[in-house]
């Protein structure tokens, strides 16, 4: 079997005692490539250094990204608002000579995106800037990693996550996202659109869904009708890894063995062999990552 775990974090702190015992287990699930997110400007250099420098197992193949997740737009809040478009600027400049320094490791911009969920959890934000001025810098930030994107003709890998907490089928990041990476090639990780979200995701061909374990979880029934529907050849598969165990491991580590969890649900779902569903996602993630 070959599987792609297409999002992972393998610099993360709960990996440094035993990443190759870790990588053996991926290799023995059928994983041949895992993709290195980066979440800020260090740790995309990180995840680079990781992937240049140490010696992967025979047979498995690491490529990194770079990118600033949304949760760290409120870091362009504590300057003058005329300051924030320079300042972000200046991040993606430095994004862009990480890019430079090895072109051939990294794949994609990211992650990147919207979250929205900050306005249901308390201190999050400081007093001082609204909920508005929030959203307002995280997509001025997520615009300019569309712009870098388009620059450098690399895909986009996506956060969004909306507030559910007042109104279930609030999906306003979801449209806002949507809305604003166009016709770009873009990954939409860790899927949790809701069906209206799939209904317009549906129609527009340049947006991959990567599906995670929280798939597998019984309050997202959402998630495996999603999956039911969207083609086999636009859907990829990840484990967002240490985050997000599947159920059957819930509120441990997560590893990148469990991709294969996850596709075992998909052919489930789709009434297909696993095989099928491992092979055509590993076909998606070559030619969206062009690897």
């Amino acid at each position: 079997m070959n599987l792609i775990d297409t999002h992972a974090h393998l610099y993360w702190d709960s990996y440094k005692s035993d990443l190759n015992e870790i990588l053996k287990r991926a290799k023995d699930a059928g994983v041949t490539t895992i993709i290195n997110i980066g979440v800020d400007i260090e740790k995309s250099k990180e995840a680079l250094n990781q992937t240049k420098n140490i010696k992967w197992p025979a047979d498995l193949s690491v490529y990194s990204t770079i990118g600033i997740h949304p949760h760290e737009a409120l870091r362009y809040s504590q300057g003058k608002l005329s300051d924030v478009d320079v300042s972000i600027q200046k991040n993606m400049d430095k994004l862009e000579e990480i890019y430079l320094s090895d072109t051939s490791k990294i794949v994609a911009i990211g992650e990147c995106g919207l979250d929205y969920f900050f306005e249901s959890n308390p201190g999050f934000t400081p007093p001082s800037i609204s909920p508005s001025q929030v959203k307002n810098l995280q997509k001025k930030l997520f615009q300019a990693h569309i712009d870098l994107a388009k620059k450098l003709n690399l895909p986009l890998v996506v956060h969004c996550r909306d507030d559910r907490s007042k109104d279930p089928q609030n999906s306003e990041a979801w449209d806002e996202i949507i809305n604003m990476v166009g016709t770009h090639p873009t990954i939409l990780h860790c899927y949790s659109g809701l069906s209206q979200t799939t209904a317009k995701v549906l129609q527009i061909p340049n947006l991959i869904v990567s599906f995670a374990a929280n798939m597998t979880y019984p309050k997202n029934e959402y998630l495996r009708e999603a999956a039911k529907i969207i083609p086999l050849e636009r859907i990829l598969l990840e484990t967002d890894s240490p985050f997000l165990a599947p159920q059957s491991k819930r509120g441990q580590r997560n590893e990148p063995t469990a991709v294969k969890e996850i596709a075992e649900l998909i052919a489930n779902l789709k009434g297909i062999s696993v095989e099928e569903v491992a092979n055509q996602t590993t076909t998606n993630a070559k030619k969206v990552f062009n690897i």
